[in-house]
């Protein structure tokens, strides 16, 4: 497997760039198990979430539920459900409970954690 430094996402061997961020992927770096912990329903507040998460040194990924992935602010009706767009919060399994716990205190009713 090769794995994506910026964004922690893996992927399989023989890809050189990540499809995400564009970085160039490391074949050997140590790569962690991610989950998915919950969303938020605006761009907003997902990019509030993966800052408040960093500045924990906490690593997260932010992908939007409308189809469209990465960073790039937009927040249209998915395509699968007709609702509005959710943002997918994941973060190292090992910090996920952390992780939640911090998004349940700062965001309030905006954080809709994963039911397990």
């Amino acid at each position: 497997m090769a794995f994506c430094p910026a964004c922690k996402t893996d992927w399989p061997d023989g890809t050189a760039n990540c499809p995400v961020c564009g970085k160039e992927l490391d074949a050997e770096a140590v790569e962690r198990q991610w989950v998915m912990i919950g969303t938020v329903d605006d761009q907003l507040s997902a990019d509030f979430a993966k800052e408040t998460l960093t500045a924990y040194e906490i690593p997260a990924v932010v992908i939007s539920g409308s189809g469209f992935l990465g960073n790039i602010g937009l927040t249209l009706t998915s395509f699968h459900s007709g609702k509005p767009a959710l943002f997918e919060i994941s973060v190292p399994s090992d910090e996920a409970e952390e992780a939640a716990e911090i998004l349940r205190l700062t965001l309030g009713e905006k954080w809709h954690r994963k039911e397990d």
